[in-house]
């Protein structure tokens, strides 16, 4: 029969680091694209989109990235004085007309609350 000190040892050599491993993959594995968890159901919100169009950047990248292209555009604009009419959030209210129905259904989802709106103002 095998020692004490030795069950120890083989355990924390082996069966500690699989376990470690295992809950270390799996959820990153499955909450790497929501779109296939629960048989292919998306359980993001549904945002109104704009008819037809195009945005100023693609979809993906405005997904990932319009929170920090938003505060460039804003830190120019107040601190450089240099205005980009394209890149302003008056421009993308433009084409998505409904703050509630875009922007807040994903803000909320997130459990975001974005200062945007302390100063502007979104046209309904």
């Amino acid at each position: 029969m095998a020692s004490y000190p030795f069950l120890f040892v083989r355990f924390l050599l082996f069966v500690l680091p699989l376990a470690v491993g295992l809950l270390w993959a799996v959820p990153t594995v499955a909450l790497a694209d929501g779109d296939h968890i629960h048989g292919g159901e998306s359980h993001h919100p549904q945002l109104e989109l704009p008819p037809g169009g195009k945005c100023v950047k693609p979809t993906e990248w405005m997904r990932r990235n319009h929170m920090d292209f938003l505060k460039e555009n804003r830190n120019l604009a107040v601190r450089e004085g240099i205005r980009v009419k394209s890149d302003s959030l008056k421009n993308c209210a433009t084409c998505h007309t409904s703050r509630e129905k875009f922007c807040d259904r994903c803000h909320t989802y997130v459990g975001v609350a974005p200062n945007c709106f302390e100063c502007h103002h979104y046209p309904k």
